[in-house]
């Protein structure tokens, strides 16, 4: 009985040895950075009293908003018309610019040089045939990577938001992303935009090695530790 009482304790020691040590043993795992700020446009008041309460804001977190078509009065705005997808209170509506000219929304994203990223949005239109008449274009820095015309309105509200994604490497330590849009009747919506940086999965230390569950190797301990100690108390005992 005394044997029995002393291998319980044994083993009890060693699990709780084992279950501390592989509490270390999964590989930690890098964390992902949207290098974007405010790319869900939630960090503001959709009414901004010190512009205009009867207004929708177009001062955006983040963002540089470059789309005045009069006095005080912006093409881009927030907007309470979300991407469903994301449950979330807010969008930019891109409206009306005059004829042959566009708005912008930009920002400075803290990059590394011949590193690759992955962008993706979501883009929106409410207008229809015959009143057709958007362009949606995307820059990074400086280079125009995408271009989109005559959107048109998704009678399912549920779809009317597409996602796009597109990948680019960056060639400095800052890279500006800009939009650029034109509509001629209606509007366009922008909302849940990221950049993330596209990670090697071949690069040393990837940790695509497979790593035993810290409860096998723990198994693996136990079994081993107790059939030594077993041994070594069988040949006393001799």
């Amino acid at each position: 009985m005394k044997s029995a009482k002393n291998i319980g304790l044994l083993v009890v020691g060693m699990t709780s040895v084992i279950a501390i040590t592989g509490a270390y043993i999964p590989q930690a795992q890098a964390v992902r950075v949207n290098l974007v700020q405010n790319g869900d446009f939630e960090a503001d008041p959709l009414v901004n009293p010190d512009y205009d309460p009867t207004l929708p804001n177009p001062f955006i977190t983040g963002w540089n908003n470059n789309s005045l078509i009069g006095t005080d009065i912006f093409a881009n705005r927030l907007s309470n018309y979300p991407n469903p997808a994301t449950n979330g209170l807010r969008s930019v509506e891109l409206g009306y610019t005059p004829p042959g000219t566009l708005a912008y929304l930009s920002q400075n994203l803290a990059t590394k040089k011949d590193n690759e990223y992955q962008l993706s949005f979501y883009l929106a239109s409410v207008e229809e045939a015959p009143r057709l008449d958007n362009i949606f274009q995307v820059f990074v820095g400086g280079q125009k990577q995408l271009e989109l015309t005559n959107l048109t309105l998704n009678p399912d509200s549920l779809l009317n938001f597409q996602k796009y994604t597109l990948n680019f490497v960056a060639t400095s330590r800052v890279t500006e992303l800009k939009f650029a849009s034109h509509t001629g009747y209606d509007w366009l919506n922008l909302d849940d935009v990221s950049v993330y940086r596209v990670e090697n999965d071949n690069s040393q230390g990837s940790g695509n090695q497979a790593v035993p569950e810290p409860t096998t190797i723990g198994g693996i301990a136990i079994a081993g530790l107790l059939g030594s100690w077993l041994k070594r108390k069988k040949a006393a005992s001799c």
